[in-house]
């Protein structure tokens, strides 16, 4: 059995010194187990569920379900993992952060895969996204995250025909719910989330009742002071220097989309994606997607919004093809 390491405890910042691995996938959860159960099912198919270290970060609080959470990781067959339990009620935001923080900061994997509680993956999600990684930051000296997940419409056989087509993410800057980053990019854009945290989100009572402004934290006081402060760091963005290599281009005008954001953009999801842009980084998505949305309701989702965003339209197939794809196409 995997015991659950209370956050505060000396061994949670041990705990990479048991690993020798370069790769880490972080999940995250809150409660919302029966999720979370369907999302562990999908990554223990994938054979690096035998080798790979996980680590799942359970945030606490008013309607946490950290024990039926723990038993649903541990009576899963992946063979290492690490289990740490919020004491409080972090909020999306801030278990997030703290999260890679752990990995990157004080672990120092190379790379993470981040995965959220309410998305499955195919067989070879993990085998074809460090795949992509590898590609990607091999041939583009801008591509900051690589995610397999896309709005794709397509029927299996035209998937078929496309599963080596990649594209820039366009407008959906929005959605991080599972992707790769490495510790170069995650150095780059943790400066903007480190202040986001500290001036914002920490400011944020930890009573109960403000749960879900520490998850959506436009709801909160200092939403308008958020929105105010991006928009500064919109007005003041400065020209990346140039990098030795090849860009990847991007078709949307980030600097108008970004201006535009009120709400949505004190969301921990967003500011990952503006701190990518601050830091002159892109993100990569494949055409053909290889993870489905399965979250209808939660702190930030709804079942409106989970139709209105079509997810419902979206299905996930599998192809052995994954497991040997090495180089990719850009769209």
């Amino acid at each position: 059995m995997t015991a659950a390491i209370n956050e505060y405890d000396s061994s949670y910042y041990q705990v990479a010194l048991r690993q020798n691995q370069a790769v880490a996938i972080l999940v995250v959860a809150y409660n919302r187990p029966e999720y979370l159960k369907e999302v562990i099912d999908s990554l223990a198919k994938n054979p690096e569920s035998s080798t790979f270290p996980f680590y799942f970060f359970l945030d606490g609080g008013p309607g946490a379900k950290q024990e039926e959470n723990i038993t649903i990781i541990q009576q899963s067959p992946i063979v290492k993992k690490e289990i740490i339990t919020r004491n409080r009620n972090y909020g999306c935001a801030k278990n997030l952060i703290d999260a890679r923080r752990f990995l990157f900061d004080w672990c120092q994997y190379e790379k993470v895969i981040v995965v959220e509680d309410d998305i499955i993956l195919s067989p070879h999600y993990i085998r074809f996204l460090l795949a992509l990684h590898q590609w990607a930051r091999k041939n583009f000296n801008n591509v900051g995250v690589v995610q397999g997940w896309s709005y794709c419409f397509l029927t299996r056989e035209d998937k078929k025909e496309k599963l080596k087509l990649v594209r820039d993410s366009g407008s959906y800057w929005w959605s991080f719910v599972s992707y790769c980053l490495d510790q170069e990019v995650w150095q780059a854009i943790s400066p903007i989330l480190y202040e986001y945290e500290t001036s914002f989100i920490n400011k944020i009572p930890w009573s109960e009742e403000f749960y879900k402004e520490r998850s959506k934290p436009g709801l909160s006081s200092f939403g308008p002071d958020i929105r105010s402060w991006v928009k500064q760091l919109i007005d003041t963005h400065a020209p990346i220097p140039a990098k030795e290599g090849k860009s990847l281009k991007t078709t949307f005008d980030l600097r108008a989309q970004f201006a535009a954001m009120n709400y949505d953009i004190t969301m921990q999801d967003l500011m990952t994606g503006f701190a990518l842009w601050k830091a002159g980084y892109v993100k990569l998505e494949s055409v053909v997607n290889r993870a489905r949305h399965i979250g209808k309701y939660g702190v930030t989702v709804d079942e409106g919004l989970f139709h209105l965003l079509q997810h419902d339209k979206i299905t996930l197939d599998h192809f052995d093809e994954d497991r040997t794809i090495t180089e990719f196409e850009e769209v």
